[in-house]
């Protein structure tokens, strides 16, 4: 009776630790499937050209029933992936390679105790956007528009964003020429609220800098919290003195010229929510240069031009104004 017992528990145990190895893998390449996998939706710009895309990606791992009872074959393939076998784990399921080529797909398939899982890696086309884009993690946005879009772009949906890639593209050549420290760069149309174009350095991120309101010499009372799709940012008190961010400062441009609330839009859009009026300004451009920083608030054919640069040059001013004159060009 008792071993009658320890047989049904090691059968139960068995079967518990097939189970789990068969649904170990997502999906395997024979082509049956233990879950769904949905490859993450692709990434566009508004005239469809892909920025961010998913790759097909194999990865393989090994079930180690006995590391006393591998055959020459095991031991050839352990070794070719893990380098050695000498502090092998006596049993267990192991990973051998993450990105396996279609030539390794075919030949270790073959091999009875290697599992092969089949998964998708991101990939973004444009590396400079990474800073708007964002990254996955797993399979999960866990930052930039990744993650604000992770649900929809989880379920396979694609996402039409309203950025121009051969104005990114212009932008991102000029801003590499020059070598800046530090740069960000946005482009809004009136007409629709649609950002056209984005670009900001990774390792500084200028738009979220915050300065006394007092700089720019503007009513303390219209200014208002900068809050949209991408986040929130908030008017901050320290001792009595105010301060904002660039964000701040383009709201409130960008609501004068609409005679209204303008929330700007990083989706691509045909519907037009503001009816600009840019004879209220005098100028086309208000420079604020605030230590090594140099912000600037332009306008050209409807579109509002933001940018923050941090300079250091002895003519600060006047390559501001040349990369401006650049970027406008552009346009």
């Amino acid at each position: 009776m008792k071993k009658q017992q320890n047989f049904l528990l090691f059968l139960s145990l068995f079967l518990l630790l097939v189970a789990l190895v068969i649904n170990f893998s997502a999906e395997k390449v024979t082509g049956k499937s233990s879950g769904h996998k949905t490859k993450r939706g692709y990434i566009f710009d508004r005239n469809l050209h892909p920025i961010a895309i998913s790759l097909e990606n194999y990865k393989a791992y090994y079930y180690i029933k006995n590391n006393f009872f591998l055959s020459s074959s095991d031991l050839e393939i352990l070794k070719k992936y893990l380098g050695s076998t000498i502090n092998l784990s006596k049993k267990g399921i192991i990973l051998l390679s993450e990105d396996l080529s279609l030539e390794e797909v075919e030949r270790l398939k073959k091999e009875k105790n290697v599992i092969i899982e089949k998964t998708f890696k991101r990939k973004l086309l444009q590396p400079y956007l990474k800073t708007l884009v964002g990254e996955t993690f797993n399979g999960y946005g866990v930052s930039g528009l990744e993650k604000v879009f992770d649900e929809k772009l989880s379920m396979g949906e694609p996402l039409i964003l309203s950025i121009d890639l051969n104005l990114e593209k212009k932008i991102y050549n000029i801003i590499h020429n020059l070598n800046l420290p530090a740069f960000a760069i946005a482009i809004f149309d009136f007409y629709t609220g649609e950002v056209l174009g984005y670009m900001e350095s990774e390792n500084a991120r200028l738009f979220d800098n915050y300065y006394p309101l007092s700089f720019f010499d503007l009513p303390p009372t219209e200014i208002k919290t900068f809050k949209w799709i991408l986040g929130e940012k908030p008017i901050l008190k320290e001792k009595n003195i105010t301060k904002v961010n660039t964000w701040h400062i383009a709201k409130w441009y960008m609501d004068k010229v609409c005679n209204g609330s303008l929330i700007p839009t990083v989706l691509r859009s045909q519907t037009k929510v503001c009816k600009p009026n840019l004879q209220l300004f005098e100028k086309n451009e208000y420079h604020y240069a605030l230590g090594n920083i140099f912000i600037t608030v332009a306008f050209k054919d409807n579109k509002l031009i933001l940018t923050s640069f941090a300079l250091n040059s002895q003519n600060n001013e006047l390559l501001n104004k040349k990369i401006l004159n650049y970027i406008l060009a552009q346009l």
